[in-house]
């Protein structure tokens, strides 16, 4: 039996917004340029419980909307994934760098294909015809993937193997410049290697959010004819990361922060409000109490910075927003009116149906906006 929220604040997710969203990705699959070919399909990226908003949540409607693959940071993560869908495929891309006996089982029994990213990793996992292997290549990020004078090795090792690798890719550490230009060339020519060898991968992938939508100009060369996924994150929930925000295709935050209001109190000249008393009112005025606070996952390093926002019907805000009101608490939160309108007060938006303040002052990342909103905040979906 499900438990009634007594606790108002809750993150709303937008079904309107995870359409909008995946269709503008679809667009740009359709047709073939220097990283994909035409009808690329997506592997959406659901790691660190879908970037905030709740994989339980987040993986039906991901279903419902045509998805068929998946990529987690984890096999914790692949596992809870395959316990909610028997069909997705699903996609380790890291979170062990070990292979003891129970770790190889628990990947065959949750049918979870797995990004290998060393020499020591392949020779081992090779021999597990069972598991799914996605070759990771190091073209340039320098984290994880087999480092360009160890292709080679890798390549004979899979052709001695006498099996064939179900992906291959790897990670562009940026999206413009002559860096990602040299990153797609190296994949491309490791690519070309393991082609001419007889050891085409099924499934070829290079492409987070930031290079699907980069407008950096690329050669149509290989990728161009056999890319045939595309690992789009942080888009799908509706944002980019700072540096190709200019690129902005008109994405839409799938989720909003909102809660409803505690208590209305009136506050006499000179009173001060919450923790050391760092707002004193300058005059008689309201003030309002929400539940929800810093262990909610609002920082207190920029919530003095909030504009949130009054919500009326059909989500239509207030164009004048509240601001913080004394010293935010663990679970509380006090705002008040600069605008003084006696406005009636019931449902707030800290963030989310239009781009925050926070994002676009860089006062937070918007990879660790809705990661921080803590879990006892449901996720509900409400259009």
């Amino acid at each position: 039996m499900a438990l009634e929220l007594f606790r108002q604040a809750e993150a709303r997710l937008s079904r309107r917004a995870l359409r909008h969203n995946l269709s503008l990705i679809r667009s740009r699959l359709k047709e073939s340029t220097g990283l994909h070919r035409a009808r690329t399909e997506i592997m959406a990226v659901v790691k660190a419980d879908a970037y905030g908003h709740s994989i339980r949540e987040f993986l039906p409607e991901l279903l419902k909307n045509g998805i068929r693959s998946i990529c987690v940071a984890s096999v914790e993560e692949g596992v809870l994934a395959r316990r909610l869908n028997s069909k997705v495929e699903i996609l380790v891309l890291g979170g062990s760098f070990r292979w003891p006996a129970s770790l190889i089982h628990c990947l065959k029994e949750n049918r979870l294909s797995l990004a290998v990213s060393d020499i020591a990793s392949l020779r081992s996992l090779l021999r597990v015809k069972e598991i799914p292997i996605h070759l990771k290549l190091d073209t340039g990020m320098n984290r994880l993937g087999v480092k360009e004078d160890e292709w080679g090795l890798a390549l004979e090792l899979v052709r001695q193997s006498n099996r064939s690798l179900e992906g291959f890719m790897t990670h562009y550490a940026s999206a413009q410049g002559s860096s990602f230009q040299r990153q797609v060339s190296r994949f491309e020519a490791a690519l070309r290697a393991f082609i001419e060898a007889g050891l085409c991968p099924k499934k070829i992938h290079s492409e987070n959010s930031a290079a699907l939508f980069s407008r950096e100009r690329l050669k149509k060369g290989l990728l161009s004819e056999k890319a045939n996924l595309c690992r789009p994150g942080l888009s799908i929930y509706g944002y980019l990361s700072p540096p190709y925000e200019r690129f902005e295709p008109g994405l839409r935050p799938v989720l909003s922060l909102v809660a409803r209001l505690g208590l209305k109190k009136r506050l006499k000249k000179g009173e001060a409000v919450s923790y050391e008393g760092l707002y004193r009112a300058p005059y008689d005025h309201d003030i309002f109490v929400f539940p929800i606070g810093y262990a909610d996952g609002i920082a207190k390093s920029y919530a003095p910075l909030l504009r949130p926002r009054i919500l009326r019907a059909e989500g239509r805000k207030e164009k004048e927003a509240l601001r913080l009101c004394g010293a935010i608490c663990m679970d509380m939160i006090v705002l008040r009116d600069p605008a003084q309108q006696q406005r009636r007060v019931e449902w707030v938006e800290f963030w989310g149906s239009d781009r925050s303040n926070l994002v676009s002052k860089k006062l937070v990342s918007p990879y660790e906006l809705n990661l921080r909103i803590a879990s006892r905040i449901p996720r509900l979906w409400v259009n």
